[in-house]
């Protein structure tokens, strides 16, 4: 392959939208209105802003869940109508996502069974995943036996075992204790620079946004809400939030919101 067709396909982005827009009640209240957004394969990007601004909404329409009012989104070169294998999606809300009738290995193991992976492969992918979220050991026990934190990583472990090309994610660290929420913080860039995935991720906190993202993508206050501002954010990984710079920009989004 050339060198110039290898930059060409290097610079196709995995996610591009156009013009989209969102509304409900007979088209008089948008959601979301005229948003503009172009993600790189492999980009870690933050959809960040206050509750209610409609970076849920996004996220769902990028995964198909919630069909657009108009404009463009292309996901993989393609127009999104639907989900599909290539999206993996991280619920807020984990009991929304996992089977109560299954275990928390058979849980994980759900979408491989469904692509009749062996089951020898399937094992040792369970395991891997449910020991990186700081599970092993609870490989048998039911949802109703985990608490609110172990279940959002129970429903983490099992989209990463389904190797999907982009990792949608819901405020996905939302219901777990500070230093279990850092642990995860750092097991996802880890995840992340290893496989090259491209990540969107919905948070309302600036220092996680900080402390993951490539770029942050600063979502304006609803109705009608847009991407204001991005920011890139070229400092090194591991991040720390006692480095001068990691301050300098939290201030300037800070300022967003106050």
């Amino acid at each position: 392959m050339s060198s110039i067709t290898e930059k060409a396909i290097a610079n196709v982005p995995a996610i591009s939208i156009t013009g989209l827009s969102k509304s409900f009640l007979n088209n008089h209240h948008y959601v979301l209105e005229d948003v503009n957004l172009s993600i790189g394969k492999g980009e870690f990007f933050i959809l960040l802003g206050p509750s209610g601004c409609g970076k849920s909404t996004l996220l769902s329409m990028i995964a198909g869940f919630i069909q657009k009012t108009s404009g463009e989104l292309i996901v993989d070169n393609e127009e999104v109508s639907k989900p599909g294998r290539n999206r993996g999606v991280v619920f807020q809300q984990a009991d929304a996502a996992l089977f109560p009738w299954l275990t928390v290995r058979e849980n994980v193991e759900f979408g491989l069974k469904m692509k009749k992976t062996p089951k020898s492969i399937r094992h040792e992918t369970s395991a891997y995943f449910i020991e990186l979220v700081g599970l092993k050991g609870h490989e048998q026990k039911f949802p109703k036996e985990l608490s609110g934190g172990m279940k959002q990583r129970v429903q983490l472990a099992r989209v990463l075992a389904n190797d999907p090309d982009i990792l949608l994610m819901d405020e996905p660290f939302g219901a777990l204790d500070a230093m279990t929420r850092r642990t995860m913080q750092t097991e996802l860039v880890r995840i992340w620079k290893e496989t090259n995935k491209t990540i969107i991720f919905v948070t309302h906190d600036i220092q996680e946004a900080l402390l993951l993202g490539e770029r942050i993508g600063v979502m304006s206050i609803g109705p009608s809400s847009k991407i204001e501002t991005i920011y890139s954010i070229p400092l090194p990984y591991p991040r720390q939030f006692t480095n001068k710079e990691f301050n300098t920009y939290y201030q300037k989004i800070q300022n967003h919101f106050d």
